[in-house]
């Protein structure tokens, strides 16, 4: 969101990640695997692939007798697609100007990094697409393994109303409303049977209830299978119970997890900010009755705009003060996104025996935006008297 966010912040990735988990439970309590179905990757990519399928085999699409030159382009156009969703994820760690330039002057292959990501990420997208699918869902996709622990009677499903649907018909006896035309399991892309109830293998991607709508449609009648809860099966006209304990507490968790989020966010400073002392160059006196010590100061500006520094320094315990010397009075310009470090030289005169006497003393650095005060950052410094 035009943020710059460091690894240092790893807090914000955190409640990041719980806010997605806690959404998966919660939205999955109310609506089933409504992610599944609409949301995943998975199946956003194989939507797509299959329209770039039916575009160019049309009803042969996924037949033994679609032409085989087609095919082909079928093929070749997801390699296409493929690389460049490979490109698109690679560009996020390697600047795409210079992949771009490298690819179109012929020079990508003396490269050892981005073009072998690429190629890989390609054939991992394509052979994803081309043969595994719906299977990755049904056999791999740990979601799938703990759903039905997140579900209960009351969650809004893709389900088969068998109280209207059963016994279904035989042959030309009506019996039950399902006319047992199979339609549900024929367009299921994990060839499951909705019929048999609510199925791990179950991607919530309701193209039963669009086949069932078209059947029942036909006879003037409401689909046997659409969105609803279990308990409106067993209950004919009974509304959805959306407050349930488990959705009480996944709300509550979830108020938690934002109020603290965008409390984190409101007091951020777009600020780094680290002080070391100089290890090559240890305190010192000089001439003067003064003391100076050396450190490595690093600022980072985490705004997309420039931005100019004040940087100060406080000395309660030390009645001469602490001078600071850096830059052009104390102020430091850095670009947007950049950091900067440099050497700082604290120094401090007129020193009682008693301040002498306190070997540690402890200094209060502050960077404040020049422009606005009420973005800034303190630390505390050690700052050492030796001897002599």
């Amino acid at each position: 969101m035009g943020g710059i966010f460091i690894p240092e912040e790893g807090r914000f990735l955190f409640l990041f990640l719980l806010t997605a988990g806690l959404s998966l439970f919660y939205f999955t309590a109310l609506f089933g695997r409504i992610w599944c179905g609409w949301t995943c990757p998975q199946t956003v990519f194989t939507e797509f692939f299959d329209g770039i399928g039916r575009l160019i085999l049309g009803d042969k699409y996924g037949k033994k007798d679609a032409a085989k030159s087609k095919v082909a382009l079928v093929h070749f156009l997801w390699i296409v697609v493929s690389f460049a969703g490979a490109f698109s994820w690679v560009a996020y760690f390697a600047s795409p100007h210079e992949m771009l330039a490298e690819f179109a002057d012929g020079t990508w292959l003396a490269d050892q990094s981005w073009p072998w990501f690429t190629a890989f990420f390609t054939l991992t997208l394509y052979g994803d697409m081309a043969f595994v699918r719906e299977q990755f869902c049904k056999y791999a996709c740990p979601y799938a393994r703990f759903q039905t622990v997140l579900m209960d009677t009351h969650s809004v499903n893709v389900s088969y109303d068998f109280r209207r649907g059963e016994p279904r018909r035989n042959k030309q006896e009506k019996i039950g409303d399902c006319t047992a035309c199979n339609m549900c399991v024929v367009v299921c892309p994990t060839g499951i049977d909705i019929r048999n109830g609510v199925q791990v293998s179950c991607i919530a991607c309701a193209k039963c209830v669009d086949a069932c709508s078209k059947q029942m449609g036909k006879e003037k009648k409401e689909s046997l299978v659409r969105y609803m809860t279990h308990f409106q099966i067993e209950n004919r006209g009974a509304p959805v119970k959306w407050v349930r304990p488990r959705t009480v507490v996944y709300s509550i968790l979830m108020l938690v997890v934002l109020s603290t989020t965008f409390v984190l966010l409101q007091s951020r400073v777009p600020l780094q900010l680290g002080m070391l002392p100089d290890r090559n160059i240890p305190p010192m006196n000089i001439s003067g009755n003064v003391v100076r010590n050396f450190y490595i100061l690093g600022i980072q500006n985490m705004s997309p705009r420039e931005q100019e520094f004040i940087v100060s320094v406080k000395a309660p315990d030390i009645s001469s003060g602490v001078r600071l010397l850096i830059g052009e009075d104390g102020i430091v310009k850095l670009p947007g996104n950049s950091r900067k470090e440099m050497r700082v030289i604290m120094e401090a005169g007129d020193l009682t025996p008693e301040v002498r006497k306190k070997k540690d003393h402890f200094v209060e650095l502050k960077v404040q935006n020049k422009s606005d005060a009420s973005l800034f950052k303190t630390r505390l410094v050690p700052f050492i008297i030796p001897e002599g």
